[in-house]
């Protein structure tokens, strides 16, 4: 069993001084995992930018390093899901492999040892600034999307929440879906996806990144259309649920996810949301 811990899930185990190694081993006697990312150790490393700073930031990491030491699995990130979907579509393959290699897997572990040293740098650095600016840019560009599309948002407001996962399931798998997702590859690829090339990528099994991604934009069409704006983490929590679409659970501290979390996964990624007050490492052996 692969669980994919929000990032809140990983302050909770650092702040209360989980014994990692008791943890890891206990899992794996039921056969289950915790699954790191790239993307949480840089969403993570915004840590050394608050108020507790640097001695915050080295406690979170020293106990991440613990894991990655331990040999916990990292998984690739959602863009990467997304080339290796479309590698297996042109190929007639039937899965990806949504795991990193030994190698990529030290390249994480070493950033994570610097980062358990208090040195932040280099790309850790430049992610940081980029994914600021993203969240603000997002929202103002959705904010501006129904500005002249009267007609769209009221279309939007018509899908009841009672509606929204039929909706999002539908609409996913028409011209409209593939527009949204030749769009995402065009910036991940350059030029050249169609959508037409998108719409046959959504119809293949093993695009389960491709269709979450879809999902995950109309779902906060949705949102913005209904309540006026999308919060400004909202992005980065869907990028989050997103990591898990290839894991067997989605576990975070956030109740607010489970309106949408179920929404964007397939039916194999069960969420469960952490109530705080059970012993952290309790908590995860008895979902296992």
């Amino acid at each position: 069993m692969l669980i994919y811990p929000d990032t809140n899930i990983w302050n909770y185990l650092a702040q209360r001084h989980i014994d990692e190694r008791k943890l890891t081993e206990t899992l794996a006697t039921k056969n289950a995992t915790l699954v790191l990312s790239a993307h949480h150790v840089y969403e993570l490393a915004r840590t050394f930018t608050g108020k507790a700073g640097t001695e915050r930031g080295v406690q979170l990491f020293s106990s991440i390093k613990k894991f990655l030491d331990l040999k916990v699995p990292c998984s690739k990130e959602v863009m990467e899901f997304l080339k290796e979907e479309c590698y297996v579509f042109e190929n007639g393959l039937q899965r990806i492999d949504p795991m990193l290699d030994a190698s990529d897997h030290e390249t994480v572990r070493r950033e994570v040892d610097k980062l358990a040293r208090g040195i932040v740098e280099g790309r850790v650095k430049e992610f940081i600034a980029k994914r600021t600016q993203f969240a603000v840019t997002t929202r103002v560009e959705q904010r501006d999307h129904f500005t002249a599309r009267k007609t769209l948002k009221r279309e939007l407001r018509a899908v009841s929440e009672s509606d929204l996962f039929n909706w999002l399931q539908s609409v996913t798998m028409t011209t409209d879906g593939s527009v949204i997702l030749s769009r995402h590859l065009e910036r991940m690829l350059g030029p050249g996806p169609t959508p037409d090339y998108a719409r046959r990528l959504l119809l293949s099994p093993a695009s389960n990144a491709a269709r979450g991604l879809v999902r995950a934009d109309l779902y906060s069409n949705w949102r913005s259309a209904n309540r006026g704006s999308n919060p400004k983490d909202l992005v980065d929590d869907m990028l989050h649920v997103l990591q898990s679409i290839y894991c067997d659970l989605y576990v975070t501290g956030e109740p607010d996810q489970a309106k949408y979390a179920g929404l964007l996964l397939t039916t194999k990624t069960k969420v469960r949301i952490y109530d705080g007050m059970t012993p952290i490492g309790q908590w995860l052996v008895a979902l296992a």
